[in-house]
């Protein structure tokens, strides 16, 4: 049986480090050509090396997915490098924590900027074309935190959640056409995340590698599905939302991602 991605070439945003750089990781190995998005190049320059060192085309196309032409500009260079996109990893993500009446709306808007309007705009420059040729697709990382509202993430959640919908009817649509769309939701990742925006980390077990949650993601996508939520906890969690008022699902989900200062 052939492999799905090798001698394809995949576009990965966010791919500088966490579940981004573990995907372009796997993927080189498993062959597949590689253009690597985020916004500084420095920091991808050690991800393409390691790729390139498995023989692989890497370019690189430093990005700020805060600015709105940043899609136009990424879908440009492909055009001007000649590179045709067989899998587009929507993977950039964004959001600090805080009650949203406590952030001023100028913080919040990037987290939409990126985790909404950039993953729309990038799957719509690509899919076409994925469409003409009958073959390639979308994986798009949501979040657990897509099933209910959270306090202290509450653009962040509210964004994963319109990702999660986006893809289930991207899917569907795209049923008898040769195209796949797969959503893949974590749960929490054992990435410096939560560190950096100085919230409160989750204990070692209810957390993934990086690594775990990609590979999950790339098998759930050579399968077509829909959508994975590859962590048994918190697929559980996730579900039982759908069984909650959603009144209590925010409730019970006040606690998750609270700061130190809190």
């Amino acid at each position: 049986m052939s492999d799905l991605f090798r001698g394809t070439t995949a576009l990965i945003t966010g791919a500088s480090r966490g579940i981004g750089a573990a995907f372009a990781d796997l993927l080189a190995q498993r062959g597949a050509n590689l253009v690597l998005v985020a916004r500084h190049a420095d920091t991808l320059n050690p991800i393409a090396e390691r790729a390139r060192a498995r023989g692989v085309r890497v370019t690189v196309i430093p990005a700020d997915l805060t600015r709105s032409e940043a899609p136009d500009e990424i879908a440009g260079a492909t055009v001007r490098d000649g590179l045709t996109i067989d899998h587009l990893i929507n993977n950039a993500g964004l959001g600090g924590a805080g009650r949203f009446q406590d952030v001023p709306i100028a913080e919040q808007l990037p987290t939409i900027e990126v985790n909404v309007r950039a993953l729309t705009a990038l799957a719509g420059h690509f899919l076409p074309g994925m469409l003409q040729r009958s073959r390639g697709g979308l994986l798009n990382v949501a979040s657990t935190s897509a099933f209910q509202g959270l306090q202290w993430l509450p653009v962040y959640s509210a964004s994963k959640a319109y990702v999660v919908t986006l893809s289930e009817a991207i899917w569907v649509g795209l049923r008898g056409t040769g195209v796949r769309c797969c959503c893949l939701s974590p749960g929490p990742v054992d990435t410096p995340y939560f560190d950096n925006n100085q919230i409160d980390r989750p204990p070692k077990w209810a957390m993934q590698s990086p690594e775990a949650v990609a590979r999950a993601g790339l098998r759930a996508y050579e399968r077509n599905d829909c959508h994975v939520l590859p962590f048994l906890p918190f697929r559980l969690l996730a579900w039982s939302t759908r069984l909650a008022p959603r009144a209590l699902a925010a409730r019970l989900g006040g606690w998750y991602a609270a700061p130190h200062n809190r």
